[in-house]
């Protein structure tokens, strides 16, 4: 059962540049986690296998967890399988102005996009978190990671794998967890894909950007995998930050890896 959100994965090279961006936006490490085992199961998720690899979990209140990944470095094109909207008070003064045309969302999926935020975007790339994102004002919100665009080929397929993972939508196109505590909360926002330079359709956890989004699950190892995570996945026993969980990663055909984070102890 889907419990909320665990995290957004952030793959990343400089972990400290990426960790002080994050802390300007109000976040906090949780939890560090410098030589953990990257288990060999993961392997058909990584563009290259290392034997460990550097996580940090942060989190700020009002604003969706993230979780740095820092595998020794960064391979390939930026994932086009969540786009981050991130939100503050003014821009980040060495992001660097990039077209919404530049991303991978089609004319359509920018409506749609505008239409669940209430707002139009601006598109920058952020040196430090080394990828291309974008951003609101915030006008009395909390700062930080406040939603992540989802771009698909297949908007029937996405709507089916997000209803599956216990997201529901609102009026205005913006999916979110059903979960009664804040802390455990994600916003995804389905919109029409298209191709574009510098993104890749097929993530990798240590690919730039954000590949794969981890969520809180009970009883992986007995009740049945959502119908849209059937396909390739792998489970492992791994602890985590002092406790034992079972990670359970699941490729779908479209989107973001999913991972569900089964914390057995």
């Amino acid at each position: 059962m889907i419990m909320g959100l665990s995290h957004v994965a952030f793959g990343c090279s400089d972990i400290e540049a990426a960790t002080a961006r994050l802390i300007g936006f109000g976040y906090a490490v949780r939890f560090d986690a410098p030589a953990l085992e990257n288990h060999a199961a993961k392997t058909p998720f990584l563009s290259r296998y290392q034997p460990k690899h550097h996580i940090r979990a942060l989190s700020a209140e009002g604003a969706m967890a993230i979780e740095l990944l820092d595998h020794g470095g960064l391979v390939g094109e930026q994932a086009a399988a969540l786009i981050p909207v991130f939100r503050s008070l003014a821009p980040c003064p060495d992001w660097q102005a990039r077209a919404l045309d530049d991303l991978p969302i089609s004319a359509e999926g920018l409506k749609s996009l505008c239409n669940a935020l209430g707002k139009a975007p601006l598109a920058f790339h952020d040196p430090a978190l080394s990828m291309t994102l974008m951003w609101v004002a915030a006008t009395g919100d909390a700062p930080g990671l406040h939603a992540c665009a989802l771009p698909t080929a297949d908007t029937g397929a996405t709507v089916a794998l997000l209803g599956q993972l216990r997201f529901r939508p609102d009026a205005s196109g913006l999916w979110s967890l059903l979960t009664p505590l804040p802390a455990l909360q994600a916003r995804l926002i389905p919109v029409a894909a298209k191709q574009a330079a510098g993104f890749s359709d097929d993530p990798r956890l240590d690919a730039p950007g954000c590949a794969c989004l981890a969520l809180m699950a009970r009883g992986t190892d007995r009740l049945p995998m959502p119908d849209a995570l059937q396909g390739h996945r792998v489970s492992f026993s791994l602890p985590v930050n002092g406790k034992d969980s079972r990670i359970t990663l699941a490729q779908p055909e479209r989107g973001p890896i999913i991972e569900l984070v089964d914390q057995t102890t």
